[in-house]
């Protein structure tokens, strides 16, 4: 079955951020989601009830603190166009690094003595979405 939905460009940047977590597409990540929710509300166990078994993932932690990026997606919304292209690290609505690649920002936030930043490659406007991938 296929399936097409509208998102937020906010849900989307968070969808594509835990995939790239994860190592996988955002189709990928989607599905699994889904998957983990009707195994969890219908309890079908580890199949579903044509005996098909569904995508194998594992919960390494349920405790773990969440922490709101909302101002950052907010950031990156406002400023996509003047970053597209580039990797950036955001703490809050505030801008720790940018530079031309991932490993460059991440010293950079690491050296500004900043944990948790976010660290995203941005996209311009112009730019269409991609369909995930590893980094």
């Amino acid at each position: 079955m296929t399936l097409t939905i509208e998102v937020s460009n906010e849900l989307e940047a968070r969808i594509e951020i835990e995939a790239r977590r994860s190592g996988i597409k955002k189709t990928d990540f989607v599905r699994e989601l889904l998957e983990e929710r009707f195994q969890t509300d219908l309890a079908l166990g580890p199949s579903g009830s044509n005996g098909q078994s569904f995508s194998h993932s594992r919960v390494i932690a349920t405790d773990l603190p969440v922490k709101d990026r909302s101002c950052e997606f907010v950031w990156l919304e406002q400023h996509r166009d003047e970053y597209g292209g580039k990797y950036v690290a955001l703490n809050g609505d505030c801008l720790i690094a940018a530079g031309e690649s991932y490993k460059e920002v991440a010293a950079k936030a690491r050296d500004a003595g900043v944990e948790n930043a976010l660290l995203i490659h941005v996209e311009g406007n112009e730019t269409s979405p991609s369909v995930g991938g590893i980094w």
